[in-house]
């Protein structure tokens, strides 16, 4: 089978797990990769041609790292289908070291603009900053939200969320915010909070970035979100409870305590 006949069936079979971002940059990966050592049956592609696309990049160690993910992930999925006997991707051919910047949290003025900034675009902007802002998601986290992800467990409201890999996890909301979030999630006909692409949800962050002179995507709320609660002394488990990090560890028992120090962390210090 031909490369490119190869990845249409790999796509197509990955967009059943994967986010329509990662599968977007899978595409472009696996395209780049094609168009460098061509379009030939995957059988023929060597090791050899994988140590040539990585010397052709001229791009960050982090995106080579991801590309070079990519194929591997690709190749794999290969392998499983018993199309070839060996994948040629080899760890070898990672960077070791990725130096990766830390990206910097919102002071807390920057962050009182930003969401008046979002205010006054709409309601559902305001929503989606102060999502990312209380809850520390990612925006793919963010874009799949359901209404019926505003559940009520122990007397308290949270947001179920499903993190990478599928993961579920339960973030507690504080009762303002939750209050906030319910209203909107009543107003609204469709079941998608905020039914948004990638793409869409970029051009918003960047209005606001362009009306309040701040730099600001995602993943700067979500640091943010933890540097917060980094300076109010929590506990880095529980820091990572909320992030959907794996914790090392972690026992029932402590999971148990765990919740009830999630919901404590969270009226305490976005509950104001």
């Amino acid at each position: 089978m031909l490369l490119s006949k190869a990845v249409e069936l790999f796509l197509n079979f990955k967009s059943k797990e994967l986010s329509e971002r990662t599968i977007k940059e899978y595409k472009k990966d696996l395209a780049l990769f094609i168009n460098l050592i061509g379009d030939k049956d995957v059988e023929f592609v060597k090791t050899a041609d994988i140590m040539i696309f990585r010397s052709n990049m001229d791009c960050s160690p982090s995106l080579i790292n991801r590309r070079i993910s990519a194929l591997n992930s690709f190749f794999n999925f290969l392998v499983d289908m018993e199309m070839i006997k060996t994948n040629p991707v080899k760890n070898s051919l990672r960077i070791k070291k990725v130096n990766q910047k830390v990206p910097e949290a919102l002071t807390d003025e920057e962050v009182d603009k930003i969401l008046s900034a979002a205010r006054e675009r709409c309601y559902r902007d305001y929503l989606m900053v102060k999502t990312i802002l209380y809850c520390g998601l990612r925006i793919s986290e963010l874009l799949s939200l359901k209404r019926s992800d505003i559940l009520k467990v122990k007397g308290y409201k949270v947001l179920r969320v499903i993190g990478k890999g599928g993961k579920e996890r339960f973030i507690p909301l504080p009762s303002k915010f939750a209050e906030e979030l319910e209203t909107y999630a009543n107003s609204i006909e469709k079941e998608i909070l905020f039914p948004l692409t990638y793409q869409g949800a970029k051009y918003i962050f960047n209005k606001i970035a362009e009306k309040t002179g701040i730099k600001l995507h995602p993943h700067k709320l979500r640091h943010t979100f933890a540097t917060i609660l980094v300076d109010k002394g929590v506990d880095i488990r529980v820091i990572q409870a909320f992030l959907g990090h794996a914790s090392p560890n972690t026992t029932a028992r402590y999971a148990k305590v765990r919740d009830d120090v999630m919901f404590k962390v969270a009226e305490t210090v976005f509950g104001g």
